[in-house]
């Protein structure tokens, strides 16, 4: 049965902003790649009790109906993107490291250098693996950032598990322009770029796909910069 809310307490409204505080205090190389190990070593009892119960809500219940992929291992053999400049506002701005399984990588650089030689333009990846745990602290920093609306913000975030973003058999990249598009303000200006046009013509030969279309089925918003990659897919 389909629910309207998840109604979170006052008390646990502070234990998520504690939760948040504290991995952000740590001196950890890349958020991207904590487990719920680590988790579990720098939390209370409290704050563990809330991730577990924060864990084992079905997101079906709140309009959510994409696929449970299942909670993967972080795999061994991924890549790491660094480097990557581009310009917002005049500013020259840093993307942090970026983990991406190494095949996907191979396919990507070849999807770069076609666009390139096609509209002169290249993307960057602004996003791609990220741990089922990282997965975890990134919904409860959209649900505060959200005021704690938990249906809003399923919209966003996909819960541990059904995220593609932590599935690298079919693995999620955040594509952004060398001019910074999409940045946080505006993310659907993607969808009015050269390169989004190019990738609706050619990405699927590259074996990448758009995962959550204007009106998709599977209660998550219009995202035009969230592709994944899929060898196997036929079209």
């Amino acid at each position: 049965m389909k629910k309207n809310n998840f109604l979170i307490t006052k008390k646990e409204k502070e234990v998520v902003i504690s939760i948040l505080k504290k991995v952000s205090k740590k001196n950890i190389i890349s958020l991207n790649l904590i487990n719920f190990t680590f988790l579990s070593k720098i939390l209370n009892k409290e704050e563990k009790n809330f991730l577990k119960k924060i864990r084992q809500i079905n997101p079906r219940q709140y309009g959510f109906k994409g696929k449970y992929l299942g909670i993967q291992r972080i795999p061994k053999n991924l890549t790491i993107i660094k480097n990557q400049k581009y310009k917002y506002n005049g500013k020259q701005k840093n993307i942090n490291k970026k983990y991406i399984p190494n095949e996907v990588f191979l396919f990507y650089k070849k999807m770069n250098k076609s666009m390139y030689k096609d509209i002169n333009k290249k993307l960057l990846v602004s996003g791609c693996y990220r741990s089922p745990a990282c997965q975890l602290f990134l919904f409860l920093y959209y649900l505060n950032k959200n005021n704690f609306n938990f249906k809003k913000t399923m919209k966003r975030v996909a819960f541990p598990g059904y995220s593609e973003h932590g599935y690298p058999t079919k693995q999620a990249i955040d594509f952004m322009t060398i001019d910074g598009v999409p940045d946080t303000d505006d993310k659907l200006k993607f969808e009015k770029t050269i390169e989004y046009k190019w990738l609706l013509k050619n990405a699927s030969n590259f074996n990448f796909f758009l995962s959550y279309p204007k009106n998709n089925k599977l209660g998550i918003m219009f995202e035009p910069w969230h592709w994944h990659f899929n060898k196997n897919k036929i079209l």
